[in-house]
């Protein structure tokens, strides 16, 4: 078995050499620069938001990966963690168990445990730790939240061994939340297919806990990772499914997440007049409502400015440009600072409604202000994003905009490859 305790050159290496890739696709797979990975190799030390990133690769690499790491690393203690079997307990979760005294032998003993049988004030407990948990993201990112994801995860599935049966339903939902949060963060992180298997999982468990809200919301990760996958048709399919199970939903923040979705599904499918209604239903269900704490709604982060912004990024879809752009500013203007990639990911939908409109500079500054925002937001989506924004501009790769574009990146250590 194999833990690291602090990722240097060397384990990166090793982790490197069992996927068999270069030092530029590695750089690419975990959001850095070819130049950065260079510089752990040859001895620097590698920052914490890297620490994050990279264990997270090593927890949902495939069984022959981690073999082959643990052979080039030739652990030798008994007690080590294998994070396949265990997943890894981040920065956070590590620290709570060290003030209790638990060494790293000890720990995935006492979390595959369990912490005795859990009654409703525990469950409440680690309700309130997802909450603070999807606060955490939203702010910094998935490295930030990663550890404390997974450990609880882990924590959650053991007390459903040890779980009353009449609280079963409760944990089980609990289960769930946590499966497909460290599913958005496999998303994150680029790694498709772990994302989809999570996603499933938790749809299969809140159905299991009969939490119709909780499925509705899941099929919602479900049609955006089959977007992002390039799959519009079984986008759509996942969004019609959510909307039959939160048709009669009571979280009115869901009701028009889950509007947009169809919207966004419909607009990559083609389909102009169903993501036009989709969007209208969205507006409907949205009046009056701001962003709320996690523990009123699973879509706490709906607002009129997330509405603007998924109407701005179908329009742009439909070749709208001009509504689109100013959907987008708009969105911009009313989104709440903690929101800080969602504001980053709105800044790139821009960009490509001005490019429609011929307006390369303004789109230039549009990807320049997105890539500023990496330095609170460390998020490998965005990064990916971003660099994608850039791609968008090569064909005006000489202009005075896209050279101080490509200024503005490198200093964000954001660099094409």
């Amino acid at each position: 078995m194999v833990s690291v305790r602090e990722w240097t050159g060397k384990e990166s290496r090793a982790l490197r050499n069992a996927f068999r890739l270069s030092q530029a696709a590695w750089a690419r797979k975990l959001g850095a620069n070819e130049r950065t990975v260079k510089h752990w190799e040859a001895g620097r030390s590698i920052r914490p938001a890297y620490q994050a990133v990279l264990d997270t690769t090593l927890s949902m690499a495939p069984e022959e990966v981690v073999a082959a790491f643990r052979a080039r690393l030739h652990p030798t203690q008994e007690g080590d963690v294998d994070r396949r079997q265990l997943f890894k307990v981040g920065a956070l979760g590590a620290g709570g168990l060290a003030m209790l005294g638990i060494a790293d032998a000890d720990r995935a003993r006492w979390l595959m445990s369990g912490a005795g049988q859990p009654d409703a004030a525990a469950v409440e407990v680690v309700r309130n730790t997802l909450h603070s948990a999807m606060l955490l993201d939203d702010t910094l990112g998935s490295p930030a939240a990663q550890g404390l994801v997974i450990a609880q995860q882990q924590l959650t599935e053991a007390m459903l061994r040890d779980c009353m049966p009449a609280l079963r339903p409760a944990v089980l939902s609990l289960y769930a939340e946590w499966t497909g949060f460290a599913g958005c963060l496999a998303w994150d992180s680029g790694e498709y297919d772990t994302a989809a298997r999570l996603y499933k999982l938790a749809r299969e468990t809140a159905h299991d806990a009969e939490d119709a809200d909780l499925g509705a919301y899941m099929l919602c990760h479900l049609s955006q990772l089959a977007i992002w996958q390039r799959r519009p048709r079984v986008a759509v399919d996942h969004a019609v499914a959510a909307r039959s199970w939160v048709a009669q939903s009571e979280d009115a923040p869901l009701r028009a997440y889950v509007a947009m979705r169809t919207a966004e599904a419909a607009a990559v499918a083609g389909q102009r007049q169903a993501c036009l209604v989709a969007l209208d239903e969205a507006d409907q269900a949205i009046a009056g409502l701001e962003p709320c704490h996690p523990s009123q709604s699973r879509a706490y982060f709906v607002s009129e400015a997330m509405m603007h912004s998924y109407r701005g990024n179908c329009l742009s879809i439909l070749g709208e440009a001009r509504d689109a752009a100013a959907a987008t500013r708009q969105a911009l203007t009313l989104m709440q600072p903690q929101y800080v990639r969602d504001r980053a990911i709105s800044l790139l939908e821009l960009e490509r409604s001005l490019i429609q409109l011929g307006e390369v500079g303004e789109a230039a500054t549009a990807v320049g202000d997105a890539a500023d925002l990496t330095a609170q937001c460390k998020s490998p989506r965005l990064a990916a994003a971003i660099r994608d924004g850039r791609r968008v501009l090569s064909p005006w790769a000489g202009s005075r905009p896209v050279r101080e574009l490509d200024a503005r990146l490198a200093a964000r250590d954001i660099v094409m490859v």
